[in-house]
């Protein structure tokens, strides 16, 4: 592929926004889309399974470890069992514009039941694992679904709740020909997708009970694959190990849809685990890894705690300090024994969901792995992001090719471009509150350009905190600088009452005193200035603090714990 985008973005100001003068920032442009990765794409979902299956249809597409058995699909066979599966959907009544939903674990069966919806001009509904069981149902029951997909775990459930019929992700519904005796069978006419049809319904993942159904044409989403390409994250083939869930664009956009752009094996955990994604990187090899904060920090601690046992913690410490001065190479020749219990090949980590540490990423290129991250949302998949040559910590990248993005009078990070979604599943007025009539996106986040025409994100605006003396203060940075401490883990900072602010803190490790936890306290406010300082602090009681089904932390029970043990005099 060969294409990069480290020319920049383009400055866009005076007449050439064609916008009315105001008082929003000026418009930043990403690079323009190159045309070659168009070809690489087609311009729909199942296009794009094509054109890849003609390139490497002997490559190792998918593969998973289901107990002893070793299961691999390969470009070839992906194709055509998402063509007999959707002659299955055919004959079950699906037609073009039917949503489907889907709800099941990241799993070869799954990436081919999602193409077959697509194939047949469906609507694909992809639900979490991770939500909670009342969510799933009434999220499924609003987009007034035809069928479900789902997981052995999760069929019973569906069956007894949802109201519509159920086919297990497996060979025995889907597709059985695949089982002893079956006998393929040429597959029938399907019908024209077009990049204007509708391909998902995807919820957001906030912080509320109730997400909005995001919606996405196959035109849309196959921008959002081609701008991931462009930034030259990845061009050749890897063995990336997807952790993220395909019901998260994330999950979707950069393993899978990237994956088959670079004709690379995507590799699935049935487990998600330390244990088992240090295992699968030996076993399997792995060069890419595709994961969330959460989960790179519990990897990297893993790695710390390899050091310990062996009572090289410290010496372990000093060369993450001093390898940022040396080549990669060599920080990998330095690195080799935690690079060996990794399987020896992984080289680089993209990280998405969430803002990552600075220190976390840091710590990573230390040990010779890239790490790249992107910035978006469901509405608007990938808005700005890193690329394997530039990749500065505590930036989200520039723009991606095709987008425009510009900083509010009130600090809120808007994008326009080609792939920002077409509105809310039946809900007009909350559309109409994030998408103007220009197209902008409101994403809710605030951010700013830094002197490099990056994009720095600052925190959500919900979140920004008003003094009353006219500054304003954004959690995510006092929180960092408490992280940055290793003492914390994570925190929760807010203005329990005007112009003071509080933490609430989940040691790093169990046994942390208090009193080492008061010293983290005060070396991060040593670094922070005047106004972001913190006041007071409580220790969280649990062993983590209450997340989304996206792994974010839940910010509202800890401020409300937070007030109950402050009103009841509780340490």
């Amino acid at each position: 592929m060969g294409t990069s985008t480290t020319a920049g973005p383009t400055l866009l100001e005076g007449p050439a926004t064609s916008e009315p003068p105001g008082r929003d920032g000026p418009i930043f442009a990403g690079p323009p889309l190159d045309p070659r990765i168009v070809e690489l794409t087609g311009d729909t979902v199942v296009e794009l399974l094509d054109r890849a299956v003609a390139r490497t249809p002997g490559n190792v597409a998918l593969a998973i470890k289901r107990g002893s058995a070793d299961e691999r699909w390969t470009y070839r066979e992906l194709g055509t069992r998402s063509r007999r599966m959707a002659a299955t959907l055919l004959a079950r009544g699906v037609r073009p514009g039917d949503r489907v939903v889907t709800w099941g674990p990241n799993d070869p069966w799954l990436v081919a039941a999602m193409f077959a919806a697509w194939r047949v001009g469906a609507v694909v509904v992809p639900l979490d694992l991770r939500m909670m069981e009342d969510v799933v149902v009434r999220i499924a029951i609003r987009t007034e679904p035809v069928l479900v997909l789902a997981g052995d775990a999760q069929a019973e459930v569906a069956t007894r709740a949802i109201g519509v019929p159920v086919l297990r992700l497996g060979p025995a519904d889907l597709d059985p020909d695949e089982l002893p005796g079956g006998a393929a069978a040429d597959p029938p006419a399907l019908p024209a997708v077009t990049t204007a049809m509708l391909a998902e319904i995807v919820c957001t993942s906030g912080t509320t009970s109730d997400p909005k159904g995001v919606c996405l044409t196959h035109g849309q989403l196959m921008h959002n694959a081609r701008v991931i390409a462009q930034t030259g994250m990845g061009n050749e083939p890897e063995r990336v190990l997807a952790i993220v869930m395909f019901s998260h664009m994330y999950g979707q956009m950069v393993p899978l849809f990237l994956g088959l752009i670079t004709g690379s094996t995507l590799v699935f955990l049935q487990t998600v685990t330390p244990a088992a994604m240090a295992e699968t990187l030996r076993r399997e090899r792995i060069s890419a890894l595709t994961t969330i904060p959460l989960l790179t920090r519990l990897l990297l601690d893993s790695i710390e705690a390899g050091a310990a046992r062996r009572g090289q913690l410290g010496r372990f410490r000093r060369m993450l300090r001093v390898a940022p001065l040396l080549p990669m190479p060599v920080r990998r020749w330095l690195f080799r024994a935690a690079h060996e219990a990794l399987g020896g090949s992984l080289s680089i980590i993209t990280s998405g969901g969430a803002f990552l540490p600075t220190d976390l990423q840091r710590a990573w290129e230390a040990m010779g792995v890239i790490v790249v991250q992107g910035y978006g949302g469901t509405e608007c998949a990938a808005i700005s992001g890193h690329t394997r040559h530039s990749h500065r910590p505590g930036t989200a990248g520039r723009p991606l090719p095709g987008l425009e993005v510009r900083i509010a009078a009130d600090g809120e990070i808007l994008v326009r471009g080609p792939s920002v979604m077409e509105g809310y599943w039946h809900a007009p007025d909350a559309t109409a509150e994030v998408l103007d009539a220009d197209r902008w996106l409101h994403t809710g986040d605030a951010g700013r350009f830094d002197d490099h025409g990056e994009l720095v994100i600052l925190g959500r605006t919900r979140d920004r905190i008003a003094l009353p003396n006219g500054l304003k203060v954004y959690p995510d940075d006092v929180e960092l600088a408490l992280r940055e401490t290793r003492v914390v883990k994570e925190a929760v900072v807010f203005e329990p009452s005007s112009g003071r602010l509080a933490a609430v803190l989940l040691p790093a490790q169990p046994d942390v005193s208090d009193e080492v936890l008061a010293a983290a306290v005060k070396e991060a406010n040593a670094t922070l200035g005047v106004h972001q300082r913190i006041d007071a602090w409580r220790r969280w009681p649990d062993v983590d603090l209450p997340r989304t089904h996206t792994s974010k932390v839940r910010r509202d029970p800890v401020k409300a714990w937070y007030q109950e043990a402050a009103a009841g005099g509780r340490g």
